[in-house]
């Protein structure tokens, strides 16, 4: 298969910069099959493509995108995307559609780069981590109350434009529950293909010091609030049991009110290099979380390494049942149950218990799949908010 590859930023795992909209297409990259020819289209930004990434390709394509005053303006002030702007060159265009004509079908990653859909040609499926309207969603519930009547408009637009997709896109997300949303909303079919993780075999030894630890992208918004809460809330409550725990909060980019959090007993680290460190030195990971959509994938990074984890329904939504997943209802039984892991034995068998989660070389080959039924005829077809079988 010739596949075009089109994404809204360099593939990339990079520990500040990089976020779950990069790692997607980084794991599918590195987990194709020979046999799949690639083409990547994407753009330069803060990071320059992984060696990794570039010798898997027959050949790249980096644009610069518009610069973002210039897209402000054409975006109203950011009412109708910013990102989307910023790719929509007439580079750009011209590029997807050379390079759509040579190829045997086009994957596009990200809500940003979704707008060169309507200038490939052939075949084309498009992912999206969060579909845009949804997050969009999201936002408005959280945003001042003096702000929702923007937030809504911008929702509003959102949903009109991926309302235009192309019918003939085969169209993905990463969570079942926005699968169904989405579908709902734009009256057309929709697939759930959740996110991979690497396994990992977790250290035999025990810290000397119980350790707490919660990762995610501490830029973003619901994981700052979670962050709030687990050194606001829950790590009070557990220290009247376990007085020398201390609490790891890990991640890309902290902003100011997540670095204010540190002190005696919390330690916020800044862009880890791999937050597998995080989670074997650690004896359970804690995800607060009270907003949030899609798939948390700290949760399911955190069960691969083999590491306990006590999360909320709202960081356990659509995670898999899992021996190691443990789902509090509210703060006092959130607090039990991390005690219990500091100070209970540890898990046996946590190798094999970590061997249940989805390995990104099963995502890999379920996108195939979607890029090969996209090739046949009626390749737009698909049950309405599907998942993979």
């Amino acid at each position: 298969m010739r596949l075009l590859y089109i994404t809204e930023s360099v593939p990339n795992r990079d520990p500040a910069f990089g976020d779950g909209s990069s790692m997607i297409p980084y794991e599918i990259l590195r987990n194709l099959p020979a046999d799949v020819d690639v083409t990547l289209l994407t753009y330069s930004g803060p990071i320059g493509l992984p060696d990794e990434v570039r010798s898997r390709c027959a050949a790249v394509h980096v644009l610069t995108p518009r610069s973002r005053k210039a897209a402000l303006v054409r975006s109203f002030a950011g009412l109708n995307g910013v990102g989307k702007h910023e790719r929509a060159t007439a580079e750009a265009v011209s590029t997807a559609a050379r390079l759509s004509a040579d190829s045997d079908a086009t994957l596009i990653h990200g809500p940003h780069a979704l707008v060169l859909a309507h200038h490939v040609q052939g075949p084309v499926v498009l992912q999206t981590v969060d579909p845009w309207s949804i997050r969009a969603g999201m936002d408005t519930a959280i945003a001042p109350r003096f702000l929702r009547p923007a937030y809504r408009a911008r929702e509003r637009q959102w949903l009109r434009a991926e309302r235009r997709l192309p019918a003939r896109a085969r169209l993905l997300t990463v969570g079942s529950q926005d699968a169904r949303e989405w579908a709902e909303r734009l009256g057309r079919p929709v697939r759930s293909i959740p996110n991979g993780a690497e396994l990992a075999v977790r250290p035999d030894s025990r810290q000397t010091v119980p350790v707490i630890c919660f990762v995610g992208s501490l830029n973003y918004g619901p994981n700052i609030d979670s962050a709030k809460v687990l050194v606001g809330k829950i790590a009070p409550l557990v220290w009247e049991q376990v007085p020398d725990a201390r609490f790891v909060l890990a991640g890309r980019r902290p902003e100011p009110e997540v670095l204010a959090l540190a002190g005696p007993r919390v330690e916020v680290l800044a862009n880890v290099p791999s937050v597998l460190d995080v989670f074997q030195s650690a004896d359970v990971a804690a995800f607060p979380d009270e907003h949030g959509v899609g798939i948390r994938n700290s949760v399911r990074e955190a069960l691969a390494a083999g590491l306990p984890v006590v999360a909320t329904p709202v960081a356990a939504r659509e995670q898999e049942p899992h021996p190691l997943l443990t789902v509090a209802q509210d703060t006092g039984s959130f607090v039990d149950h991390l005690v219990n892991r500091l100070t209970g034995p540890r898990p046996q068998d946590a190798e094999r218990d970590a061997g249940a989660v989805r390995t990104w070389q099963t995502v890999t080959q379920e996108y195939l799949e979607e890029l090969r039924s996209a090739t046949r005829p009626g390749g737009a077809d698909l049950p309405l908010g599907s998942s993979p079988a």
